[in-house]
């Protein structure tokens, strides 16, 4: 069979062979051995380094105050008769202190000492006459005394 082809159709049968051509040039630059793209990195950022904080001093400690000696108020004490009618109370301070306190009479036959109603305070009861001391100490062993005199003034009865 034979085939008769026209100018018009020889010239579509180039057109098209050239598309196909041009094809396979355009497909065939995207694979290995076609041009390269350069892709530039964004460079990373040098990290800004955090400031240590600075450390608050640590205040420095106050000594712990030293308790004084107790001082007893009033102080002597004097009595003019004996009996719990005449009872009589002192008080006892100490700066730097806040614990309790002792009291105890060197003569009971002259006066007796108890705790008061009052924190820090002592009741003292005459017994008889004579002089003598209450010694008053603290839970640390610092003293103080209180001096006592018990006197009986006779009653005279005419």
């Amino acid at each position: 069979m034979t085939l008769r082809c026209g100018p018009a159709t020889l010239l579509r049968a180039f057109v098209l062979m050239g598309a196909a051509a041009l094809g396979c040039a355009v497909l065939g630059c995207s694979g290995s051995g076609g041009t390269a793209s350069v892709v530039n990195p964004t460079p990373v950022p040098t990290p800004t380094p955090t400031p240590s904080p600075t450390p608050t001093p640590s205040p420095t400690p106050s000594p712990t105050p030293v308790p004084s000696n107790p001082v007893a108020s009033p102080n002597p004490l004097t009595f003019t008769n004996t009996g719990a009618a005449f009872n009589q109370t002192f008080t006892v301070t100490e700066s730097n202190y806040g614990g309790t306190f002792t009291a105890v009479s060197q003569n009971t036959n002259v006066v007796t000492v108890a705790p008061g109603t009052q924190p820090n305070t002592f009741v003292v009861t005459p017994v008889g006459a004579g002089q003598t001391t209450i010694l008053v100490q603290d839970t640390g062993g610092r003293s103080t005394s209180v001096t006592v005199t018990v006197t009986i003034t006779p009653v005279t009865i005419t």
